[in-house]
């Protein structure tokens, strides 16, 4: 809850600098803070960037994406790494200050269990295997453009995937929400 109204606060504060020109920015790049959620009320924390690349007068943004994972918390943490990478294409509804947009990146997430190993025949202690999995995700925002070069966001994605290794499959499924500022050229 304190981040929504965090989110709101900086639109409405930043609202009175902007006006109604066009931005067709072709580079943008951001960093922000992310939270995920997974079941069992369980939350995973991030560190996300972000590059982005758009062609001059279209509304299509190509962009990679990172996750650094910091750390999780809750019922049932899964994880003890889960670093992701995204690349794809994302649709904009608008050239103007607001701009939301909807759009698809596959990836690859580099993923350690904190749940289940497998035990070392020679130690007898457990090994948790870090795999790199295949991962996609859907997301959708909302930017608000400055006069000059700075922007700011709110995004929501939904990540799906499987973490697989030498012992059980755990989903990396989760529900992830990005708030930050970036710079557009």
């Amino acid at each position: 809850m304190v981040q929504i109204v965090l989110i709101l606060s900086l639109f409405l504060v930043g609202l009175s600098a902007f006006t109604q020109t066009d931005i067709n920015s072709r580079i943008k790049t951001s960093a922000s803070y992310a939270v995920g959620w997974q079941t069992e009320a369980t939350k995973e924390y991030f560190v996300h960037g972000s590059f982005g690349f758009r062609p001059k007068e279209t509304k299509i943004e190509l962009r990679g994406d990172g996750f650094y994972f910091l750390n999780a918390k809750g019922n049932r943490p899964r994880f003890s790494v889960n670093h992701q990478l995204f690349a794809g294409a994302f649709y904009r509804f608008s050239n103007k200050n607001f701009q939301p947009y909807l759009g698809f990146q596959p990836g690859i997430a580099f993923s350690q269990s904190s749940e289940y190993g497998v035990q070392n025949s020679e130690t007898g202690e457990l090994e948790f295997e870090t795999t790199i999995n295949p991962v996609g995700s859907f997301a959708g925002g909302l930017e608000l453009f400055g006069k000059e070069i700075f922007y700011a966001f709110v995004e929501a994605r939904y990540i799906f995937g499987k973490h697989t290794s030498h012992s059980y499959p755990i989903y990396l499924d989760e529900f992830r929400l990005s708030f930050g500022l970036g710079f557009h050229f």
